[in-house]
């Protein structure tokens, strides 16, 4: 059978997409290029802010409308959990498969057949809503943490892959549902995440990007201490030093000494941290659940460039909170003109059902939220303008990811440097065809915002 996989939202989702795509595989399944071709389309979905789950139906409506006979639409992940019932009125939409139990793909694929009402309206057959008890042959499904140990096997080869250590998340930020749906934090143990690490660089992975909800809280459900700092410890003996090790949605409270040392004395870890601190006023931070301790956050931060003065440091920050007020939004930009961040991502506010931000007095307006945004992002442009200009002149390894042409028809490769996260963060770009997949040293001579332009070195 021919499956076809659309993958919506976040990294995470995605480590999600490639543990089905290699369940299907290794099932017997092949993977078809395009959704026409596909006798089973499966959507993994996003519920993150009500623009993601607008986007998912969208992508559901359109894949649904134009089915031909006997195709599947399967609707999986986030959202086929956390609004199952939303997802499964969607006309055209089979069956749903929750967040917590993708590793049943094989077997929903594998012959299921969809029940249907008289009207034609799908029943999800293993969705986490409220439904009627299921028949008393059928097995039990197995539970949550079913995704550590279930084997992630890729079959795409790609220069950088994302390596999920734990999902979930402990923590109860007012704005945010995803532990709603994703419940605690469970991490998948040491060993486990050292053999795929293994398996990656053995098919050519030359990064490997760690993601979490909560990065820097990994192992405390497995009662280790600092526990990302002994994952690294034991990741660097394992991974060549030709091989990157890149860090996302690491949180301030979780970082330590031993973990900024380990980070400063491996090379294969770059130096490099995404640590998304949301607001910079601690009034602020308080109403949204955050720890409000802005001072020690920017302490912390600057004992991490002495100890690696090369650091690029990545966050994103809320705009529009329910009750900021001028006074606290101008402490945000004087925190961002203070410690002259390298990249940064904002996300307008936005009201999710469910949430305790959401039952907030003081609702910010949206076109203050929105003339707010547009001053961050201004501010912040000019930041990122500055921090790039320092690298004119000098040399920087590089990944090469593709090739194209410039405007004059010169050959052009693009790649990241270890300032760059795949997706979110900008590229060079390299006069000359440097291989794919492979590191090589760029002098660099032109920066703008975002983006820096260069020459193979030497």
């Amino acid at each position: 059978m021919k499956y076809h996989l659309v993958t919506l939202g976040c990294p995470k989702n995605a480590v999600d997409s490639e543990g089905m795509d290699g369940l299907l595989t290794e099932a017997g399944h092949t993977q078809a290029t395009t959704a026409d071709e596909a006798d089973v389309i499966i959507v993994n979905t996003c519920s993150f802010i009500a623009a993601a789950r607008e986007e998912t139906l969208g992508v559901l409506r359109e894949l649904a409308s134009g089915k031909r006979e006997g195709q599947q639409l399967i609707a999986a992940g986030c959202m086929a959990q956390s609004h199952g019932e939303l997802v499964a009125a969607v006309p055209g939409v089979d069956q749903t498969l929750s967040t917590q139990q993708w590793m049943q793909i094989a077997d929903l694929v594998g012959g299921t057949t969809p029940r249907t009402t008289k009207q034609g309206q799908a029943i999800p057959v293993l969705s986490l809503q409220p439904a009627p008890a299921p028949v008393a042959e059928a097995p039990p499904l197995p539970g949550y943490a079913d995704w550590r140990t279930t084997q992630i096997r890729r079959t795409r080869s790609t220069p950088s892959a994302y390596l999920k250590i734990s999902d979930g998340c402990n923590l109860r930020c007012a704005f945010c549902t995803i532990p709603s749906f994703k419940g605690d934090m469970a991490s998948k143990p040491v060993g486990a995440v050292l053999a795929e690490a293994r398996e990656l660089v053995q098919h050519g992975v030359r990064e490997l990007v760690l993601v979490a909800q909560h990065l820097t809280d990994y192992g405390r459900d497995l009662g280790l201490r600092d526990g990302l700092a002994l994952l690294l410890e034991e990741l660097c003996q394992v991974v060549p030093e030709t091989t990157w090790i890149r860090l996302m949605y690491a949180y301030p409270h979780g970082i330590s000494e031993r973990l900024i040392r380990v980070m400063a004395d491996h090379p294969q870890i770059v130096k490099y941290l995404d640590m998304p601190l949301q607001h910079a006023h601690p009034a602020t931070l308080r109403r949204m659940r955050r720890p409000p301790d802005t001072e020690r956050t920017m302490a912390l931060l600057t004992t991490m460039r002495a100890a690696m003065p090369d650091l690029a440091l990545r966050s994103t920050f809320i705009v529009g909170f329910p009750g900021e007020t001028p006074e606290e939004f101008r402490a945000l930009l004087m925190f961002l003109e203070t410690m002259q961040l390298d990249r940064v991502g904002a996300f307008r506010y936005s009201q999710e059902p469910g949430t305790h931000a959401a039952t907030l007095p003081d609702q910010v307006r949206p076109q203050v939220i929105e003339r707010r945004w547009h001053t961050l992002m201004q501010l912040q442009q000019g930041i990122s303008q500055q921090r790039m200009t320092r690298w004119v002149g000098r040399t920087l390894p590089v990944l090469i990811e593709g090739h194209g042409t410039g405007d004059d028809e010169r050959p052009l490769a693009v790649g990241r440097s270890f300032r760059d996260a795949p997706e979110v963060d900008g590229q060079v770009f390299v006069w000359g065809n440097p291989p794919v997949g492979e590191f090589v040293r760029v002098q660099v001579t032109q920066a703008t915002a975002y983006d820096l332009w260069g020459e193979v070195a030497g």
